[in-house]
Protein backbone atom coordinates (compact mmCIF):
# COMPACT_ATOMS: atom_id res chain seq x y z
CA UNK A 1 0.00 0.00 0.00
CA UNK A 2 3.05 2.26 0.26
CA UNK A 3 2.66 5.13 -2.23
CA UNK A 4 -0.28 3.30 -3.78
CA UNK A 5 -1.81 6.45 -5.29
CA UNK A 6 1.26 8.69 -5.29
CA UNK A 7 1.64 8.50 -9.07
CA UNK A 8 -0.90 9.08 -11.81
CA UNK A 9 -2.76 6.36 -13.68
CA UNK A 10 -1.26 5.54 -17.09
CA UNK A 11 -2.89 4.50 -20.37
CA UNK A 12 -3.87 0.92 -19.44
CA UNK A 13 -5.31 2.05 -16.11
CA UNK A 14 -7.28 4.80 -17.84
CA UNK A 15 -8.92 2.09 -19.92
CA UNK A 16 -9.67 0.14 -16.75
CA UNK A 17 -11.37 3.07 -15.07
CA UNK A 18 -13.71 3.89 -17.95
CA UNK A 19 -14.45 0.28 -18.96
CA UNK A 20 -15.54 -0.55 -15.43
CA UNK A 21 -18.24 2.12 -15.86
CA UNK A 22 -19.41 0.92 -19.27
CA UNK A 23 -17.64 3.75 -21.11
CA UNK A 24 -15.46 3.39 -24.20
CA UNK A 25 -12.18 5.27 -24.01
CA UNK A 26 -12.50 8.10 -26.57
CA UNK A 27 -16.28 8.02 -26.32
CA UNK A 28 -17.52 5.72 -29.09
CA UNK A 29 -20.65 5.02 -27.02
CA UNK A 30 -20.97 8.63 -25.81
CA UNK A 31 -21.75 10.44 -29.05
CA UNK A 32 -24.79 12.10 -27.50
CA UNK A 33 -22.57 13.48 -24.70
CA UNK A 34 -19.73 15.00 -26.70
CA UNK A 35 -21.40 15.92 -29.97
CA UNK A 36 -24.69 16.54 -31.75
CA UNK A 37 -25.41 14.57 -34.90
CA UNK A 38 -26.45 16.67 -37.88
CA UNK A 39 -27.32 15.83 -41.48
CA UNK A 40 -25.54 17.92 -44.07
CA UNK A 41 -26.16 17.88 -47.79
CA UNK A 42 -24.18 18.57 -50.91
CA UNK A 43 -25.97 19.76 -54.11
CA UNK A 44 -24.89 19.01 -57.66
CA UNK A 45 -25.95 21.14 -60.67
CA UNK A 46 -26.09 19.81 -64.20
CA UNK A 47 -26.42 22.21 -67.18
CA UNK A 48 -27.32 21.16 -70.75
CA UNK A 49 -24.37 21.27 -73.13
CA UNK A 50 -26.19 23.09 -75.99
CA UNK A 51 -25.82 26.88 -75.67
CA UNK A 52 -29.17 27.65 -77.28
CA UNK A 53 -31.08 25.29 -74.95
CA UNK A 54 -33.04 26.79 -72.10
CA UNK A 55 -30.92 26.87 -68.94
CA UNK A 56 -32.21 24.28 -66.53
CA UNK A 57 -30.73 23.25 -63.21
CA UNK A 58 -30.99 19.68 -62.06
CA UNK A 59 -30.25 19.14 -58.38
CA UNK A 60 -29.42 15.96 -56.57
CA UNK A 61 -28.59 15.79 -52.87
CA UNK A 62 -26.41 13.44 -50.89
CA UNK A 63 -26.63 13.46 -47.09
CA UNK A 64 -23.78 12.89 -44.67
CA UNK A 65 -23.73 12.53 -40.85
CA UNK A 66 -21.54 15.09 -39.10
CA UNK A 67 -20.99 15.30 -35.36
CA UNK A 68 -20.79 18.83 -34.02
CA UNK A 69 -19.28 19.47 -30.54
CA UNK A 70 -21.80 20.43 -27.87
CA UNK A 71 -21.90 21.41 -24.22
CA UNK A 72 -22.44 18.60 -21.72
CA UNK A 73 -22.65 18.03 -17.97
CA UNK A 74 -21.32 15.35 -15.62
CA UNK A 75 -24.90 14.14 -15.21
CA UNK A 76 -25.02 13.48 -18.98
CA UNK A 77 -21.60 11.86 -18.89
CA UNK A 78 -22.81 9.54 -16.12
CA UNK A 79 -26.11 8.71 -17.83
CA UNK A 80 -27.20 5.08 -17.15
CA UNK A 81 -25.38 2.47 -19.21
CA UNK A 82 -26.85 -0.67 -20.71
CA UNK A 83 -25.31 -4.13 -20.95
CA UNK A 84 -24.56 -3.30 -24.59
CA UNK A 85 -22.51 -0.31 -23.39
CA UNK A 86 -20.42 -2.51 -21.12
CA UNK A 87 -19.91 -5.02 -23.91
CA UNK A 88 -18.84 -2.29 -26.33
CA UNK A 89 -16.49 -0.76 -23.74
CA UNK A 90 -14.73 -4.08 -23.18
CA UNK A 91 -14.63 -4.88 -26.90
CA UNK A 92 -13.25 -1.54 -28.05
CA UNK A 93 -10.99 -0.69 -25.12
CA UNK A 94 -9.71 -4.13 -24.06
CA UNK A 95 -10.45 -6.54 -26.98
CA UNK A 96 -13.29 -8.10 -24.98
CA UNK A 97 -10.86 -9.35 -22.32
CA UNK A 98 -11.35 -9.58 -18.52
CA UNK A 99 -15.16 -9.33 -18.09
CA UNK A 100 -15.02 -10.92 -14.62
CA UNK A 101 -12.44 -8.41 -13.41
CA UNK A 102 -14.43 -5.45 -14.72
CA UNK A 103 -17.62 -6.79 -13.16
CA UNK A 104 -15.99 -7.05 -9.73
CA UNK A 105 -14.22 -3.70 -10.06
CA UNK A 106 -17.47 -1.96 -11.04
CA UNK A 107 -19.16 -2.94 -7.79
CA UNK A 108 -15.96 -2.35 -5.81
CA UNK A 109 -15.78 1.27 -7.04
CA UNK A 110 -19.47 1.73 -6.37
CA UNK A 111 -18.83 0.68 -2.79
CA UNK A 112 -15.54 2.46 -2.08
CA UNK A 113 -15.64 5.38 -4.50
CA UNK A 114 -13.87 6.36 -7.70
CA UNK A 115 -10.22 6.99 -6.92
CA UNK A 116 -6.78 5.72 -7.87
CA UNK A 117 -6.33 4.35 -4.36
CA UNK A 118 -9.55 2.33 -4.30
CA UNK A 119 -9.03 0.95 -7.82
CA UNK A 120 -5.47 -0.13 -7.05
CA UNK A 121 -6.33 -1.40 -3.59
CA UNK A 122 -8.54 -3.97 -5.30
CA UNK A 123 -5.33 -5.39 -6.84
CA UNK A 124 -3.55 -5.23 -3.48
CA UNK A 125 -6.18 -7.52 -1.93
CA UNK A 126 -5.55 -10.28 -4.44
CA UNK A 127 -1.77 -9.94 -4.22
CA UNK A 128 -2.01 -10.37 -0.45
CA UNK A 129 -4.31 -13.36 -1.07
CA UNK A 130 -1.58 -14.85 -3.29
CA UNK A 131 0.79 -14.75 -0.31
CA UNK A 132 -1.69 -16.71 1.82
CA UNK A 133 -2.57 -19.17 -0.96
CA UNK A 134 1.12 -19.81 -1.72
CA UNK A 135 1.61 -20.78 1.91
CA UNK A 136 -1.43 -23.09 1.82
CA UNK A 137 -0.25 -24.63 -1.46
CA UNK A 138 3.32 -25.17 -0.22
CA UNK A 139 2.25 -26.56 3.15
CA UNK A 140 -0.27 -29.00 1.71
CA UNK A 141 1.88 -30.46 -1.06
CA UNK A 142 5.41 -30.04 0.33
CA UNK A 143 6.01 -28.88 3.91
CA UNK A 144 5.25 -26.10 6.40
CA UNK A 145 8.76 -24.72 6.02
CA UNK A 146 8.55 -24.61 2.22
CA UNK A 147 5.14 -22.94 2.42
CA UNK A 148 6.43 -20.27 4.82
CA UNK A 149 9.55 -19.50 2.80
CA UNK A 150 7.55 -19.33 -0.45
CA UNK A 151 4.99 -16.97 1.12
CA UNK A 152 7.84 -14.77 2.36
CA UNK A 153 9.40 -14.59 -1.10
CA UNK A 154 6.03 -13.74 -2.71
CA UNK A 155 5.68 -10.88 -0.22
CA UNK A 156 8.93 -9.24 -1.39
CA UNK A 157 8.82 -10.28 -5.06
CA UNK A 158 9.00 -7.01 -7.09
CA UNK A 159 6.72 -8.43 -9.79
CA UNK A 160 3.80 -8.97 -7.41
CA UNK A 161 4.34 -5.64 -5.67
CA UNK A 162 4.43 -3.81 -9.00
CA UNK A 163 1.15 -5.29 -10.20
CA UNK A 164 -0.45 -4.53 -6.84
CA UNK A 165 0.04 -0.90 -7.86
CA UNK A 166 -1.88 -1.22 -11.11
CA UNK A 167 -5.63 -1.01 -11.58
CA UNK A 168 -5.50 -3.96 -13.94
CA UNK A 169 -6.65 -7.57 -14.00
CA UNK A 170 -3.30 -9.24 -13.32
CA UNK A 171 -3.38 -9.76 -9.54
CA UNK A 172 -6.86 -11.29 -9.72
CA UNK A 173 -5.80 -13.55 -12.58
CA UNK A 174 -2.62 -14.75 -10.84
CA UNK A 175 -4.63 -15.58 -7.73
CA UNK A 176 -7.30 -17.50 -9.64
CA UNK A 177 -4.78 -19.52 -11.65
CA UNK A 178 -2.92 -20.51 -8.49
CA UNK A 179 -6.24 -21.49 -6.90
CA UNK A 180 -7.16 -23.53 -9.99
CA UNK A 181 -3.80 -25.36 -9.84
CA UNK A 182 -4.33 -26.00 -6.11
CA UNK A 183 -7.66 -27.71 -6.83
CA UNK A 184 -6.23 -29.47 -9.86
CA UNK A 185 -3.46 -31.06 -7.83
CA UNK A 186 -5.96 -32.07 -5.15
CA UNK A 187 -7.94 -33.88 -7.86
CA UNK A 188 -4.80 -35.70 -8.97
CA UNK A 189 -4.11 -36.80 -5.38
CA UNK A 190 -5.63 -40.26 -4.88
CA UNK A 191 -7.44 -39.59 -1.62
CA UNK A 192 -9.54 -36.71 -3.02
CA UNK A 193 -10.40 -37.92 -6.47
CA UNK A 194 -14.03 -38.66 -5.59
CA UNK A 195 -14.89 -35.39 -3.83
CA UNK A 196 -17.17 -33.27 -5.99
CA UNK A 197 -16.48 -29.95 -4.12
CA UNK A 198 -12.86 -30.18 -5.30
CA UNK A 199 -14.00 -30.50 -8.93
CA UNK A 200 -16.43 -27.62 -8.43
CA UNK A 201 -13.62 -25.50 -6.99
CA UNK A 202 -11.47 -26.26 -10.03
CA UNK A 203 -14.27 -25.47 -12.49
CA UNK A 204 -15.01 -22.11 -10.84
CA UNK A 205 -11.38 -21.06 -10.36
CA UNK A 206 -10.30 -22.04 -13.89
CA UNK A 207 -13.46 -20.70 -15.51
CA UNK A 208 -13.31 -17.32 -13.76
CA UNK A 209 -9.57 -17.08 -14.44
CA UNK A 210 -10.27 -17.41 -18.17
CA UNK A 211 -12.82 -14.62 -17.82
CA UNK A 212 -10.11 -12.51 -16.17
CA UNK A 213 -7.50 -13.00 -18.88
CA UNK A 214 -7.56 -15.10 -22.05
CA UNK A 215 -3.91 -16.20 -21.68
CA UNK A 216 -4.96 -18.36 -18.73
CA UNK A 217 -5.38 -20.96 -21.47
CA UNK A 218 -1.60 -21.55 -21.12
CA UNK A 219 -2.15 -22.61 -17.50
CA UNK A 220 -4.86 -25.07 -18.51
CA UNK A 221 -2.53 -26.34 -21.23
CA UNK A 222 0.06 -27.08 -18.54
CA UNK A 223 -2.62 -28.86 -16.46
CA UNK A 224 -3.57 -31.01 -19.44
CA UNK A 225 0.03 -31.88 -20.24
CA UNK A 226 0.68 -32.85 -16.62
CA UNK A 227 -2.42 -35.07 -16.61
CA UNK A 228 -1.20 -36.84 -19.75
CA UNK A 229 2.04 -37.80 -18.02
CA UNK A 230 0.93 -38.42 -14.44
CA UNK A 231 -2.81 -39.19 -14.26
CA UNK A 232 -3.45 -42.93 -14.55
CA UNK A 233 -6.94 -43.20 -13.04
CA UNK A 234 -9.66 -43.75 -15.66
CA UNK A 235 -12.48 -42.51 -13.40
CA UNK A 236 -10.66 -39.27 -12.74
CA UNK A 237 -9.96 -38.87 -16.46
CA UNK A 238 -13.70 -39.18 -17.16
CA UNK A 239 -14.50 -36.62 -14.46
CA UNK A 240 -11.87 -34.23 -15.80
CA UNK A 241 -13.28 -34.68 -19.32
CA UNK A 242 -16.56 -33.33 -17.88
CA UNK A 243 -14.90 -30.66 -15.73
CA UNK A 244 -12.82 -29.15 -18.55
CA UNK A 245 -15.80 -28.17 -20.77
CA UNK A 246 -17.58 -26.82 -17.70
CA UNK A 247 -14.57 -24.60 -16.94
CA UNK A 248 -14.49 -23.44 -20.57
CA UNK A 249 -18.25 -22.84 -20.80
CA UNK A 250 -18.12 -19.29 -19.41
CA UNK A 251 -15.48 -17.99 -21.79
CA UNK A 252 -17.13 -19.87 -24.67
CA UNK A 253 -20.45 -18.13 -23.99
CA UNK A 254 -18.62 -14.80 -23.70
CA UNK A 255 -16.88 -15.20 -27.06
CA UNK A 256 -20.01 -16.36 -28.90
CA UNK A 257 -22.86 -14.41 -27.31
CA UNK A 258 -21.33 -11.88 -24.90
CA UNK A 259 -19.00 -8.92 -25.22
CA UNK A 260 -16.17 -10.98 -26.65
CA UNK A 261 -17.81 -11.67 -30.01
CA UNK A 262 -15.23 -9.55 -31.85
CA UNK A 263 -12.26 -10.65 -29.76
CA UNK A 264 -10.80 -13.12 -32.25
CA UNK A 265 -11.20 -10.60 -35.06
CA UNK A 266 -9.55 -7.90 -32.95
CA UNK A 267 -6.68 -10.18 -31.96
CA UNK A 268 -6.10 -11.00 -35.62
CA UNK A 269 -6.22 -7.30 -36.51
CA UNK A 270 -3.75 -6.46 -33.75
CA UNK A 271 -1.38 -9.25 -34.74
CA UNK A 272 -1.36 -7.98 -38.31
CA UNK A 273 -0.83 -4.37 -37.15
CA UNK A 274 2.05 -5.30 -34.84
CA UNK A 275 3.63 -7.42 -37.57
CA UNK A 276 3.46 -4.53 -40.04
CA UNK A 277 4.92 -2.16 -37.45
CA UNK A 278 7.72 -4.63 -36.71
CA UNK A 279 8.53 -4.94 -40.39
CA UNK A 280 8.24 -1.29 -41.43
CA UNK A 281 9.09 0.64 -38.24
CA UNK A 282 10.95 -1.82 -35.97
CA UNK A 283 12.59 0.83 -33.78
CA UNK A 284 10.01 3.59 -34.14
CA UNK A 285 6.55 2.35 -33.23
CA UNK A 286 4.43 2.89 -30.11
CA UNK A 287 3.96 -0.84 -29.49
CA UNK A 288 7.63 -1.75 -29.13
CA UNK A 289 7.12 -4.37 -31.84
CA UNK A 290 10.27 -5.98 -33.22
CA UNK A 291 10.55 -8.62 -35.94
CA UNK A 292 10.52 -12.14 -34.47
CA UNK A 293 14.11 -12.98 -35.36
CA UNK A 294 16.04 -15.43 -33.18
CA UNK A 295 18.12 -12.64 -31.62
CA UNK A 296 15.12 -10.39 -30.89
CA UNK A 297 13.10 -13.23 -29.34
CA UNK A 298 16.10 -14.34 -27.28
CA UNK A 299 16.78 -10.83 -25.99
CA UNK A 300 13.12 -10.32 -25.06
CA UNK A 301 12.83 -13.77 -23.46
CA UNK A 302 15.94 -13.78 -21.29
CA UNK A 303 14.55 -11.28 -18.71
CA UNK A 304 11.41 -13.42 -18.41
CA UNK A 305 13.50 -16.44 -17.44
CA UNK A 306 15.96 -14.57 -15.22
CA UNK A 307 13.49 -12.39 -13.31
CA UNK A 308 11.18 -15.25 -12.38
CA UNK A 309 13.90 -16.79 -10.14
CA UNK A 310 14.65 -14.39 -7.28
CA UNK A 311 18.30 -15.41 -7.23
CA UNK A 312 18.76 -14.12 -10.79
CA UNK A 313 16.26 -11.25 -10.74
CA UNK A 314 17.54 -8.42 -12.92
CA UNK A 315 20.55 -10.36 -14.21
CA UNK A 316 19.51 -10.22 -17.88
CA UNK A 317 19.56 -6.42 -17.73
CA UNK A 318 22.57 -5.95 -15.46
CA UNK A 319 25.13 -8.41 -16.81
CA UNK A 320 27.08 -7.00 -19.74
CA UNK A 321 29.95 -8.62 -21.62
CA UNK A 322 30.07 -12.05 -23.23
CA UNK A 323 33.46 -12.76 -21.73
CA UNK A 324 32.19 -11.99 -18.24
CA UNK A 325 29.16 -14.17 -18.80
CA UNK A 326 31.18 -17.14 -20.01
CA UNK A 327 33.47 -16.91 -16.96
CA UNK A 328 30.45 -16.68 -14.63
CA UNK A 329 28.82 -19.76 -16.16
CA UNK A 330 32.08 -21.72 -16.03
CA UNK A 331 32.54 -20.80 -12.37
CA UNK A 332 28.98 -21.97 -11.67
CA UNK A 333 29.70 -25.32 -13.36
CA UNK A 334 32.95 -25.62 -11.38
CA UNK A 335 31.03 -25.09 -8.13
CA UNK A 336 28.71 -27.93 -9.09
CA UNK A 337 31.70 -30.21 -9.78
CA UNK A 338 33.45 -29.27 -6.51
CA UNK A 339 30.27 -29.94 -4.57
CA UNK A 340 29.73 -33.35 -6.18
CA UNK A 341 33.31 -34.36 -5.55
CA UNK A 342 33.40 -33.05 -1.98
CA UNK A 343 30.30 -35.10 -1.11
CA UNK A 344 32.26 -38.24 -1.88
CA UNK A 345 35.43 -37.44 0.05
CA UNK A 346 34.00 -35.65 3.12
CA UNK A 347 31.27 -38.06 4.17
CA UNK A 348 32.86 -38.57 7.61
CA UNK A 349 33.25 -34.87 8.41
CA UNK A 350 30.32 -33.23 10.32
CA UNK A 351 28.35 -30.97 7.97
CA UNK A 352 28.17 -28.13 10.51
CA UNK A 353 31.93 -27.64 10.58
CA UNK A 354 34.18 -25.94 8.09
CA UNK A 355 37.11 -28.21 7.35
CA UNK A 356 40.22 -26.37 6.22
CA UNK A 357 41.21 -28.34 3.17
CA UNK A 358 41.44 -27.35 -0.44
CA UNK A 359 37.94 -28.64 -1.24
CA UNK A 360 36.27 -26.53 1.43
CA UNK A 361 37.99 -23.28 0.47
CA UNK A 362 38.07 -23.89 -3.28
CA UNK A 363 34.58 -22.39 -3.95
CA UNK A 364 35.49 -19.11 -2.23
CA UNK A 365 38.90 -18.95 -3.88
CA UNK A 366 37.35 -19.61 -7.28
CA UNK A 367 34.72 -16.90 -6.89
CA UNK A 368 37.32 -14.47 -5.54
CA UNK A 369 39.62 -15.05 -8.51
CA UNK A 370 36.71 -14.63 -10.93
CA UNK A 371 35.76 -11.32 -9.31
CA UNK A 372 39.24 -10.05 -10.09
CA UNK A 373 38.75 -10.92 -13.76
CA UNK A 374 35.26 -9.47 -14.30
CA UNK A 375 35.36 -6.04 -15.90
CA UNK A 376 32.10 -4.86 -14.27
CA UNK A 377 29.14 -5.99 -12.10
CA UNK A 378 31.49 -8.27 -10.16
CA UNK A 379 29.06 -9.10 -7.38
CA UNK A 380 26.20 -9.84 -9.76
CA UNK A 381 28.27 -12.12 -11.97
CA UNK A 382 29.30 -13.96 -8.80
CA UNK A 383 25.65 -14.23 -7.76
CA UNK A 384 24.88 -15.78 -11.14
CA UNK A 385 27.56 -18.44 -10.57
CA UNK A 386 26.06 -19.33 -7.18
CA UNK A 387 22.56 -19.29 -8.70
CA UNK A 388 23.66 -21.88 -11.26
CA UNK A 389 25.00 -24.00 -8.41
CA UNK A 390 21.74 -23.61 -6.47
CA UNK A 391 19.68 -24.82 -9.43
CA UNK A 392 21.87 -27.92 -9.68
CA UNK A 393 20.62 -28.96 -6.24
CA UNK A 394 17.32 -29.92 -7.88
CA UNK A 395 19.04 -33.12 -9.00
CA UNK A 396 19.55 -34.10 -5.34
CA UNK A 397 16.07 -32.96 -4.38
CA UNK A 398 14.63 -35.21 -7.09
CA UNK A 399 16.78 -38.11 -6.01
CA UNK A 400 15.61 -37.90 -2.41
CA UNK A 401 11.91 -37.29 -3.20
CA UNK A 402 9.33 -40.05 -3.17
CA UNK A 403 7.18 -40.70 -6.24
CA UNK A 404 4.42 -38.30 -5.15
CA UNK A 405 6.85 -35.47 -4.46
CA UNK A 406 8.69 -36.11 -7.70
CA UNK A 407 5.50 -35.81 -9.74
CA UNK A 408 4.59 -32.59 -7.92
CA UNK A 409 7.98 -31.19 -8.83
CA UNK A 410 7.19 -31.87 -12.48
CA UNK A 411 3.97 -29.91 -12.10
CA UNK A 412 6.01 -26.96 -10.82
CA UNK A 413 8.28 -27.21 -13.88
CA UNK A 414 5.33 -27.35 -16.27
CA UNK A 415 3.63 -24.39 -14.60
CA UNK A 416 6.90 -22.47 -14.39
CA UNK A 417 7.92 -22.67 -18.04
CA UNK A 418 4.99 -23.51 -20.34
CA UNK A 419 3.40 -20.00 -20.22
CA UNK A 420 6.68 -18.39 -21.32
CA UNK A 421 7.37 -21.03 -23.97
CA UNK A 422 3.87 -20.39 -25.32
CA UNK A 423 4.66 -16.67 -25.72
CA UNK A 424 7.88 -17.50 -27.57
CA UNK A 425 6.09 -19.87 -29.96
CA UNK A 426 3.37 -17.27 -30.62
CA UNK A 427 6.01 -14.61 -31.28
CA UNK A 428 7.51 -16.68 -34.09
CA UNK A 429 4.03 -17.54 -35.38
CA UNK A 430 2.83 -13.91 -35.42
CA UNK A 431 6.11 -12.44 -36.63
CA UNK A 432 6.60 -9.90 -33.80
CA UNK A 433 7.82 -9.77 -30.19
CA UNK A 434 5.13 -7.56 -28.63
CA UNK A 435 3.59 -10.40 -26.61
CA UNK A 436 6.85 -11.43 -24.93
CA UNK A 437 6.35 -9.60 -21.66
CA UNK A 438 6.47 -10.76 -18.05
CA UNK A 439 2.88 -9.91 -17.20
CA UNK A 440 1.62 -12.36 -19.82
CA UNK A 441 3.56 -15.23 -18.24
CA UNK A 442 3.24 -14.03 -14.64
CA UNK A 443 1.15 -17.09 -13.77
CA UNK A 444 4.47 -18.92 -13.40
CA UNK A 445 5.90 -16.96 -10.45
CA UNK A 446 4.38 -18.89 -7.51
CA UNK A 447 5.65 -22.22 -8.84
CA UNK A 448 9.22 -21.06 -9.43
CA UNK A 449 9.12 -19.46 -5.97
CA UNK A 450 8.11 -22.86 -4.53
CA UNK A 451 11.08 -24.41 -6.35
CA UNK A 452 13.39 -21.76 -4.87
CA UNK A 453 11.96 -22.51 -1.42
CA UNK A 454 12.70 -26.21 -1.82
CA UNK A 455 16.25 -25.39 -2.88
CA UNK A 456 16.76 -23.16 0.18
CA UNK A 457 15.40 -25.82 2.53
CA UNK A 458 17.71 -28.41 0.99
CA UNK A 459 20.65 -25.97 1.03
CA UNK A 460 20.29 -25.73 4.81
CA UNK A 461 21.41 -29.36 5.00
CA UNK A 462 24.59 -28.90 2.95
CA UNK A 463 28.07 -28.67 4.32
CA UNK A 464 28.79 -25.38 6.05
CA UNK A 465 30.92 -23.91 3.24
CA UNK A 466 28.17 -24.42 0.66
CA UNK A 467 25.50 -23.17 3.02
CA UNK A 468 27.55 -20.01 3.54
CA UNK A 469 27.99 -19.68 -0.21
CA UNK A 470 24.27 -19.93 -1.03
CA UNK A 471 22.87 -17.83 1.79
CA UNK A 472 25.59 -15.18 1.73
CA UNK A 473 25.10 -14.49 -1.97
CA UNK A 474 21.32 -14.69 -1.59
CA UNK A 475 21.64 -11.90 0.99
CA UNK A 476 23.68 -9.85 -1.47
CA UNK A 477 21.06 -10.50 -4.18
CA UNK A 478 18.32 -9.35 -1.81
CA UNK A 479 20.21 -6.06 -1.52
CA UNK A 480 19.92 -5.63 -5.29
CA UNK A 481 16.25 -6.64 -5.18
CA UNK A 482 15.75 -4.01 -2.51
CA UNK A 483 17.30 -1.42 -4.82
CA UNK A 484 14.85 -2.43 -7.56
CA UNK A 485 11.97 -2.03 -5.13
CA UNK A 486 13.28 1.38 -4.08
CA UNK A 487 13.40 2.44 -7.74
CA UNK A 488 9.84 1.20 -8.17
CA UNK A 489 8.55 3.11 -5.16
CA UNK A 490 10.30 6.21 -6.54
CA UNK A 491 8.57 5.56 -9.89
CA UNK A 492 11.93 5.30 -11.66
CA UNK A 493 11.65 1.67 -12.78
CA UNK A 494 11.00 1.07 -16.47
CA UNK A 495 10.94 -2.68 -15.79
CA UNK A 496 8.21 -2.60 -13.14
CA UNK A 497 6.58 0.80 -13.44
CA UNK A 498 7.14 1.60 -17.15
CA UNK A 499 8.49 5.09 -16.38
CA UNK A 500 12.07 6.29 -15.92
CA UNK A 501 11.02 9.69 -14.55
CA UNK A 502 8.52 9.89 -11.66
CA UNK A 503 4.94 10.67 -12.58
CA UNK A 504 3.00 13.38 -10.83
CA UNK A 505 -0.21 12.54 -8.96
CA UNK A 506 -3.31 12.04 -11.12
CA UNK A 507 -3.82 15.41 -12.90
CA UNK A 508 -7.46 14.63 -13.68
CA UNK A 509 -8.35 14.01 -10.06
CA UNK A 510 -6.56 17.21 -9.07
CA UNK A 511 -8.42 19.16 -11.76
CA UNK A 512 -11.77 17.71 -10.70
CA UNK A 513 -11.17 18.65 -7.06
CA UNK A 514 -10.12 22.19 -8.00
CA UNK A 515 -13.13 22.69 -10.26
CA UNK A 516 -15.56 21.50 -7.59
CA UNK A 517 -14.19 24.20 -5.26
CA UNK A 518 -14.22 27.01 -7.84
CA UNK A 519 -17.21 26.32 -10.11
CA UNK A 520 -20.20 28.66 -9.98
CA UNK A 521 -23.41 28.54 -12.08
CA UNK A 522 -22.76 30.18 -15.42
CA UNK A 523 -19.13 29.06 -15.57
CA UNK A 524 -17.88 26.77 -18.34
CA UNK A 525 -15.19 24.09 -18.14
CA UNK A 526 -13.03 23.84 -21.27
CA UNK A 527 -11.11 20.69 -22.21
CA UNK A 528 -8.20 20.55 -24.66
CA UNK A 529 -9.04 19.02 -28.03
CA UNK A 530 -5.74 17.15 -28.26
CA UNK A 531 -4.66 15.01 -31.17
CA UNK A 532 -5.12 11.27 -30.82
CA UNK A 533 -2.15 9.26 -29.72
CA UNK A 534 -1.15 6.72 -32.35
CA UNK A 535 -4.40 4.83 -32.73
CA UNK A 536 -5.46 2.41 -35.41
CA UNK A 537 -8.63 3.05 -37.36
CA UNK A 538 -10.34 0.42 -35.21
CA UNK A 539 -9.70 2.48 -32.08
CA UNK A 540 -10.55 5.93 -33.42
CA UNK A 541 -14.00 7.34 -32.87
CA UNK A 542 -16.37 9.89 -34.34
CA UNK A 543 -14.49 13.11 -33.61
CA UNK A 544 -11.22 14.29 -35.19
CA UNK A 545 -9.68 14.88 -31.74
CA UNK A 546 -9.38 13.08 -28.43
CA UNK A 547 -12.02 13.45 -25.69
CA UNK A 548 -9.95 11.41 -23.25
CA UNK A 549 -9.07 14.39 -21.01
CA UNK A 550 -12.74 15.26 -20.60
CA UNK A 551 -13.69 11.66 -19.88
CA UNK A 552 -11.04 11.12 -17.24
CA UNK A 553 -11.83 14.37 -15.44
CA UNK A 554 -15.56 13.57 -15.36
CA UNK A 555 -14.83 10.26 -13.65
CA UNK A 556 -14.07 12.20 -10.47
CA UNK A 557 -17.08 14.55 -10.56
CA UNK A 558 -20.32 13.90 -8.64
CA UNK A 559 -22.61 11.88 -10.90
CA UNK A 560 -25.45 14.39 -10.64
CA UNK A 561 -23.38 17.56 -11.14
CA UNK A 562 -24.62 20.13 -13.67
CA UNK A 563 -21.31 21.77 -14.56
CA UNK A 564 -21.34 23.14 -18.09
CA UNK A 565 -18.46 21.70 -20.13
CA UNK A 566 -17.28 21.65 -23.71
CA UNK A 567 -14.30 20.76 -25.84
CA UNK A 568 -11.99 23.63 -26.76
CA UNK A 569 -10.49 23.13 -30.23
CA UNK A 570 -8.33 26.26 -29.92
CA UNK A 571 -5.79 24.55 -27.67
CA UNK A 572 -4.59 21.05 -26.76
CA UNK A 573 -2.78 21.49 -23.46
CA UNK A 574 -4.87 22.70 -20.52
CA UNK A 575 -8.10 22.19 -18.62
CA UNK A 576 -9.58 25.68 -18.23
CA UNK A 577 -12.39 27.28 -16.26
CA UNK A 578 -14.12 30.20 -17.98
CA UNK A 579 -15.83 32.23 -15.30
CA UNK A 580 -19.14 33.92 -16.01
CA UNK A 581 -18.71 37.38 -17.53
CA UNK A 582 -14.94 36.89 -17.86
CA UNK A 583 -13.10 36.86 -21.15
CA UNK A 584 -9.93 35.07 -20.02
CA UNK A 585 -10.21 31.56 -18.58
CA UNK A 586 -8.42 30.30 -15.48
CA UNK A 587 -5.89 27.52 -16.04
CA UNK A 588 -6.92 24.61 -13.83
CA UNK A 589 -4.31 22.08 -14.96
CA UNK A 590 -1.74 21.97 -17.71
CA UNK A 591 -1.65 18.43 -19.10
CA UNK A 592 1.36 18.64 -21.37
CA UNK A 593 3.63 15.77 -20.37
CA UNK A 594 1.16 14.44 -17.77
CA UNK A 595 -0.98 12.15 -19.92
CA UNK A 596 1.35 9.16 -19.39
CA UNK A 597 1.01 6.82 -22.31
CA UNK A 598 -1.51 8.95 -24.19
CA UNK A 599 0.94 11.34 -25.85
Amino acid sequence: MYKLDAYSIFFDEKSTMVISQGIVLEGANQKEVFATKKLTSRAFWKTPTLDHAPRTVLRSFTYQEVFVPRSFTPAEFWSPKTIADYYEAMTRSDIGNSPFYYLLLHFWLDLFGMSDFSARFFSVLFSVAIIALTFVFGRRFFSDRIGLIAAGVVAIEPFFIAYSHQARNYSLTFFLTLLATYYFLRIIEEKEQGRWPVYLGYILAAGLALLSHFLVITVLLAHGLYAVFFLRNLKVWLRMVLAAPAALSGVTWWLIYGGGQYTLYTLSYQADLYRRMAETRPFDNPFGALPATFDNVLNKSLPLFSDIYLYTNGMADALVGKRNLVISVLVGIALVIFHRYSKKVTTNIPSNKLSFNWLSIAPFVLIGMAMLVYTQSRLQFSILSVAIFSISLLVDIHRQADNAQRSRLWLLYFMGFIPTLFLIIMAFKNGHTTGITQRYSGFSFPYIILILSMILVYAASLRLEYRLLIFMFLGIQLFFVGNRLREFYQDRSVKYGYFASPREPNPYMEAAEAIQKMYQPGDTILYPAADFLFLSEMDRTFLPYSVQDAQLTNLYFPKDAQYQQRMDNTQDESILLLKKNKSEPIVIKRLKGLRYGSE
